[in-house]
Order: structure tokens, then sequence, then C-alpha cells
């Protein structure tokens, strides 16, 4: 039995939940991938995954077998590219993780001609907006939005992620301008959910962020979506400058200027970050993809 083969292709099931995807992901039949796990099974004697005729899923040991598997994996791949270091080409699979907003209209365009410089380099691209281990799930660069993260991994900034209130010119004609935040209360709220919850509107004021009453008209966790409704006059959307800018340019959508300051977050400085271990940097794909993203993405 090919049993590295086999790992992976457990890794795989294990995070899309189904033996259809992974052969798609391998290029083999399903019937493989299910056959060479159940063969690792029978080799460990023991249960990895629980199977239905509609879901499959890992038991509570295969859960900790694949936890002790994602090290292993991990540090094989780093040997791996510690040898490939010796060659003077960047080569190998580079795994990257982004928002899917952010990684749809501004990663993808990058990572294109990022492909044709460095053909050598397969590049597997997961867009979520889940907070990935870069350790654990075998990512080699993150790029996520939010506050500045923890301190154990490299964090380039690329953009300051300012949040921008628009409307179509068409919309706000019909309905008016909001100015204060109050008059928020009195309009259609396009709004974004994160991974756990809808992100609400705040202003700040005196006494600091409140949350706006604003009445949602759509929710969605997909920003583009968001701002096609906008753009056909359904509401207001409160989201970052990046995603809006060439529909601004356009005059598709107008800027909405209140008296006071409107966000989603509390917090007093935000940013879309580059994110890596210091030790991945040391492998050549990793750092020439580094340099050429932070080169090609950063603003200001």
């Amino acid at each position: 039995m090919d049993k590295l083969r086999a790992l992976h292709y457990l890794l795989k099931v294990a995070d899309t939940l189904s033996f259809s995807r992974t052969a798609l992901a391998f290029g083999v039949p399903a019937s493989s991938i299910s056959r060479r796990i159940a063969d690792l099974e029978a080799d460990l004697g023991v249960e990895l995954l629980h199977r239905t005729t509609r879901t499959v899923r890992l038991t509570e040991v295969g859960t900790l077998y694949l936890e002790q598997v994602r090290k292993g994996l991990a540090q094989l791949n780093d040997a791996d590219d510690l040898v490939g270091r010796r060659g003077s080409t960047p080569s190998g699979i580079l795994r990257i993780s982004a928002m899917p907003s952010y990684g749809r209209l501004l990663l993808m365009p990058a990572l294109q001609d990022f492909g044709e410089l460095y053909p050598d380099i397969v590049l597997d691209v997961h867009l979520s907006d889940a907070l990935a281990d870069l350790g654990r799930d075998q990512i080699d660069i993150a790029i996520r939005g939010g506050h500045l993260p923890q301190e154990r991994v490299v964090a380039r900034k690329l953009d300051p992620n300012r949040m921008v209130l628009a409307a179509s010119p068409q919309y706000l004609r019909a309905m008016g301008t909001p100015r204060t935040l109050d008059d928020l209360s009195n309009h259609r709220a396009l709004m974004y959910r994160g991974p756990h919850a809808v992100l609400k509107w705040l202003g700040h004021d005196e006494e600091g962020w409140r949350e706006i009453p604003a009445t949602p008209a759509f929710i969605s966790n997909d920003g583009t979506s968001l701002v096609a409704l906008a753009c056909r006059h359904r509401g207001l959307v409160l989201l970052a400058e990046w995603g809006l800018k060439d529909y601004l340019h356009r005059g598709e959508l107008t800027e909405i200027t209140l008296d006071r300051p409107v966000s989603v977050s509390r917090a007093d400085e935000l940013g879309i970050y580059l994110l890596y271990l210091q030790t991945r940097y040391r492998v050549p794909k990793v750092r020439v993809a580094v340099e050429f993203l932070v080169k090609r993405l950063q603003t200001g």
C-alpha cells in the first residue's frame, strides 16, 4: 500500500467531507480514494472515517490521528523544500489562503502574472473567510483582513482596509443622501456576513463606537454580490475601499460622507495583511511569492 498517497487522500477527504471532490482534486476515481483509505484503516486496525450514504466525517480516533499526520506531512514538506533550495529555480506547490472577495478581485490577477514568471511553481489557492493556521494547515502564505495578527507570524501590511459607505446615484436621488449616523436608520442596508456573524454597522460619536440601527435589506458572505445589488439601486453598502474603487471611479457608486466615522469594527486600525511563517520564508518559492505579492498588492 502507498501509505503516503493514502494519507494525502485522507487529508483531502477530511477537508472537503467528500470522496467525489477529493477524487476530482487528485484526478482519480472516487472508488480509488475510498479503497486506499479503507486499506489504511485495515493496516491501522481502526476506523478513521464514519461513512453514510450521504455524508463522510472523521471518527474521534480519526481526528486525533489526522492531527499528527498533518504535523508529520508538514515536516516532510519542509525537508523536501530544504533540499529543493539547493536548486536555483523556485519550484514546488505553493499553498495560499485568502479572503474570497480580495482573492478574486486582486490576488488572482496578480497570481496569473506570478505564474508566468515562475512556471515551475504550482499554485494551490484556497479562498475562504475561515482563519487558517499556517502551520497546522500547511499554508505558505495567507492574506487576511482585520487586526494585526499574532506575533508568531510575520505580517506585511498590504492595505489600510478603509471602510467606505456607498450607494448608486439613482438610489440616492430616490431615497436621499444620508448625512448623519441617525439618517442610516431610514435606509436599506446591504450587510456582509463574516465567518461567525453579520458585521454590524458601527458609528463613532462622543461616547465611542455604537451600533447603528440600520435595517438589513440583504445579507451575504459575498462582497461582490452586495456590490452588484448596490449598483442595481437596492441599498447602501459598507465595504472596504479596495472592493469599491473601480465602481466609484466609473460612477456606478457614489461615496457617502457622514458627520461621523462609520465602520464594521471598533478597532482604531484595520488592515489587509500578508502572513507567513519566518521559517518558511527561507524556501525560495515562498520568498519570491511574498516579495512579488507585496510589491504588486501593497498600497500607499
